[in-house]
């Protein structure tokens, strides 16, 4: 039985042979690239080079050309040797790549591409007013430049010379090597988050393995790298990227934002007005998806690929906001209203995508036109058997919210088939939402964990979805919170190149090398936020109905103290502070509803200083903005009510309307009420030039309707108030202009008038 078992350990075909790269802290390779490489390219030879000398101390020379005279060569990219080794990437898709380790070369080659910036000649933002000019002298039309969803150069790295958009499969058979020599890139800062282990000799095993991402479009989008060169590293280490440039969405816009004046067909009516929808820094028009907007468009669509040839798609999707209809076209019976919000508007919006692509097919058959599943022309349009054969659809969802639900999770699943079963085509992509930390959802300093989700999702859409682009929780300089996101950003990007990921595995791992000896009590923080996350309760936080409670709050930061006392002072106690400063909102999150509860329950009881000051309290430490709103709006009318202290009532209305309007998506009139109640107070103590500066930070315009009336009246009682009855009157007479204003109102306003 021994010998049986000697003979079987040394058996060749069970032993695997192994090439070195150091030897006892000295190089004895050297790394080749072509000096003509992509700039990509040289990168992935550097990385190499870099990484091998922070685990062996060993700094691996790089070479254009092999030294020979018995030095190992590392092949990286692909190039005359390596195909004279029989090395091909024929079979391989773009991104993918190929590592070859055997007693003759290491090899390190993959799909590479450089994207041209579309338009040719974008470096920066500030080249956007020229080559704006640019454009509407090739098209010789008012049109705006196409931008959204195109090339943008805030993902180029200038220092590396390559964007996140370029292909990068050479890169990752890199990484995908330092990977099996037990490198890790966990979190977004190199000096923080990369683990690499020591070691004076390293070696390779003999192996041949090819591999490609099972989607194509994997883009998570949290900063710009321009501002976070970290982050651009992080983005490659993860293996996202792309492998060709798809153009999503707002494809309107740029007809109608610069021509509503000129072509007012094709802007949509409403209430007898020009329907002025998306709001940025230059408004955008609701378009009327009729036959002359759909005809611009299609000559937009022929001058567009005269312009970006390289391109294969271009968007006819209306820009976001769409959420108004023409008069005329809902008279027609366009506004199917008994189809839900998801799907009131997708035979109007489809047919228009479906229509204006049949039109681009006849010029250019090989380009394909995409249409956005999104707010009320999400579902499925019922009235188009099939879509036309050049029509791609990027659906909208957010699993993290959605698909908690088994139930919405299936509707999702049933919708997107339905969608894919219309089509003509394999262009079929998701646009995902990571935003939970935007302070619109509520979730200040909670984990977000839903890993299980992202993987049934995954292999859900393997062989249907061609990728996705995700927005992340958006950091101007940086990540947004990347202590608590970069472990579920990182289990997606596994999941793009391996939907069948062990994930209990990959847990266990994460936790043993990036946290060391708090390994199993991080673990049990991570396996608990996931359980919380995935409860079927509302998931904003400082409600009674809440899917997070106090006895939560207490266990997350009990296991968290657990944990620092176990990693001690080092880089693993260092790793598990970011996490718990990251965390410690959830403290305000609940002692501000406890203060928030007492003071409605104060007030009631007719304790009114007390309930001011739980109020108070309540409002300070909440870092919701739903949550200090709503103490805000208990403590206003209490000061001034029934307190009768104007001056804290001021105060309070002004905190009111500082606070960010867009974290108020839902309560924004909250803030117009607040600031028009401010003005009044300020008006009756005669501080009339703080009323005006007050109302000076929002233009009438752009508050609209009924908002606007009540600005332009505003302005008419300040003017009267400072003796200037002739300007007065004509804010009157502009207020009384403003639609949809009730009776009431303007006949109160007429009175003054006359």
């Amino acid at each position: 039985m021994k010998k049986f078992l000697c003979l079987l350990l040394l058996s060749p075909s069970l032993l695997s042979a192994a090439v070195e790269l150091v030897k006892e802290g000295r190089p004895v390779s050297e790394i080749i690239v072509a000096e003509a490489a992509l700039p990509q390219v040289r990168f992935a030879a550097r990385e190499l080079q870099e990484h091998l000398e922070r685990m062996s101390g060993a700094k691996v020379p790089i070479v254009h050309a092999p030294s020979g005279g018995g030095v190992f060569p590392v092949y990286i990219g692909e190039g005359e040797e390596t195909r004279a080794l029989g090395v091909s990437l024929e079979k391989v898709p773009m991104e993918g790549y190929r590592v070859i380790a055997n007693e003759k070369a290491l090899v390190l080659a993959g799909r590479d591409a450089r994207f041209d910036a579309v338009p040719k000649g974008f470096e920066s933002v500030g080249d956007l007013e020229r080559l704006t000019k640019e454009w509407q002298e090739f098209t010789g039309r008012q049109w705006a430049m196409p931008l959204a969803g195109l090339y943008d150069p805030r993902n180029r790295s200038r220092e590396l010379d390559f964007s996140l958009y370029d292909p990068t499969g050479t890169l990752f058979a890199v990484y995908d090597l330092l990977e099996q020599l037990g490198v890790r890139w966990y979190y977004p800062d190199t000096a923080t988050g990369t683990v690499i282990p020591g070691q004076s000799t390293i070696t390779v095993k003999e192996q041949d393995h090819s591999s490609a991402p099972v989607f194509s479009r994997r883009f998570m989008r949290w900063t710009f790298p321009a501002a976070d060169p970290e982050g651009f590293l992080w983005f490659k280490r993860q293996k996202l990227g792309m492998s060709e440039m798809v153009w999503f969405c707002h494809g309107t816009g740029y007809v109608t934002r610069l021509t509503r004046e000129s072509h007012p067909e094709f802007v949509a009516v409403s209430g007898g007005e020009a329907s002025l929808g998306h709001k940025g820094k230059k408004v955008t028009p609701t378009p009327r998806l009729g036959p002359p907007l759909r005809d611009e468009m299609i000559d937009f669509a022929d001058r567009f690929f005269a312009w970006a040839p390289e391109m294969r798609s271009w968007a006819a999707a209306p820009s976001d906001g769409f959420v108004n209809m023409d008069d005329r076209d809902r008279a027609a019976g366009w506004d199917r209203t008994e189809r839900g919000n998801s799907g009131r508007f997708s035979d109007y919006i489809w047919s228009f995508v479906n229509d204006v692509a049949k039109g681009v097919a006849k010029k250019h058959p090989d380009r394909f036109v995409m249409g956005l599943a999104y707010g009320r022309g999400r579902a499925v349009p019922e009235e188009i058997d099939r879509l036309s054969p050049n029509v791609g659809v990027a659906y909208c969802q957010t699993r993290s919210l959605q698909m908690i639900d088994p139930g919405e999770r299936e509707a999702i699943r049933r919708e997107r088939n339905a969608w894919i079963a219309k089509m003509g085509n394999q262009e079929f992509y998701i646009w995902e939402y990571y935003l939970n930390h935007e302070n619109h959802h509520r979730l200040p300093g909670v984990p977000v964990i839903f890993t299980r989700i992202m993987q049934e999702d995954a292999r859900d859409l393997r062989g249907k979805s061609k990728g996705e682009y995700v927005e992340c929780s958006y950091g101007h300089h940086a990540m947004k919170n990347p202590a608590l996101n970069h472990y579920p950003y990182m289990v997606q990007a596994r999941l793009y190149w391996d939907p069948d990921l062990d994930l209990d595995a990959f847990l266990d791992e994460y936790c043993r090398k990036y946290y060391g000896p708090a390994a199993q009590e991080m673990k049990t923080f991570l396996t608990f936020a996931e359980e919380v996350w995935m409860r079927p309760a509302p998931h904003v936080t400082g409600v009674p109905d809440s899917f997070l409670q106090a006895p939560d709050v207490e266990r997350f930061f009990s296991l968290l103290e657990q944990a620092k006392a176990r990693a001690g002072e080092g880089i693993y106690g260092k790793r598990v502070a970011q996490i718990a400063a990251e965390c410690e909102p959830m403290r305000g999150i609940i002692s501000g509803q406890k203060d928030y509860e007492k003071g409605v329950a104060a007030a009631r009881a007719g304790e009114n200083e007390a309930a001011a000051r739980f109020l108070e309290a309540a409002a300070a430490t909440s870092p919701d903005s739903f949550a200090r709103l709503e103490a805000l709006l208990q403590l206003a009318p209490l000061y001034r009510d029934v307190l009768n202290d104007r001056e804290a009532a001021i105060r309070t209305l002004q905190r009111i309307w500082e606070i960010p309007p867009k974290s108020l998506p839902k309560n924004r009139a909250a803030r117009y009420h607040a600031l028009i109640d401010c003005v009044g107070l300020l008006r009756a103590a005669q501080r009339y030039d703080e009323a005006l500066a007050m109302l000076e930070q929002t233009e009438p315009e752009k508050a609209g309707g009924y908002w606007k009336f009540q600005y332009l009246q505003a302005y008419g009682l300040l003017a009267e108030d400072r003796g200037d009855h002739a300007a007065a009157q004509n804010y009157y007479r502009e207020a009384l202009e403003v639609r949809n204003v009730p009776d009431r109102l303007t006949e109160k306003l007429r009175g003054r008038l006359d």
